[in-house]
């Protein structure tokens, strides 16, 4: 029962740091000017890196794994990039930020922000 547990709140702390990280940097490159296509790779190569950055930054507050095996932490790291990807994608839909074209790009820049900040943290924090 205490994994089941530990899942969940890593699960809400990851997507916490990913929402809230990611939110600023997301509204900050989703649309300068109303005539632009903003969809390259080059903004989803930032939220991946960005990602990492958080999660480097995560270790230093939070050396220890909050879940205790390596098959919940690998679990942690296939759903949370997927729901801080929908995340992304409804509340941009929700919203109302962007055009139509552009909301799956907000799936694909969650889902790399989610993926670097849970690789980063998977790698490197202390067993």
């Amino acid at each position: 029962m205490e994994e089941v547990i530990f899942f969940v709140l890593q699960i809400l702390f990851d997507l916490g740091v990913q929402l809230f990280g990611g939110a600023g940097l997301d509204t900050a490159t989703s649309r300068r000017r109303k005539d632009e296509d903003n969809t390259g790779c080059g903004t989803l190569i930032l939220f991946a890196v960005f990602g990492g950055v958080c999660g480097v930054l995560s270790i230093l507050l939070f050396p220890k794994p909050l879940l205790p095996n390596v098959g919940l932490q690998v679990a942690n790291l296939i759903v949370s990039p997927l729901i801080a990807g929908g995340m992304s994608y409804l509340s941009a839909r929700g919203l109302g930020m962007v055009r139509e074209s552009e909301l799956p790009h907000h799936f694909w820049r969650g889902f790399w922000f989610a993926l670097a900040f849970g690789v980063v943290r998977f790698a490197y924090v202390h067993r």
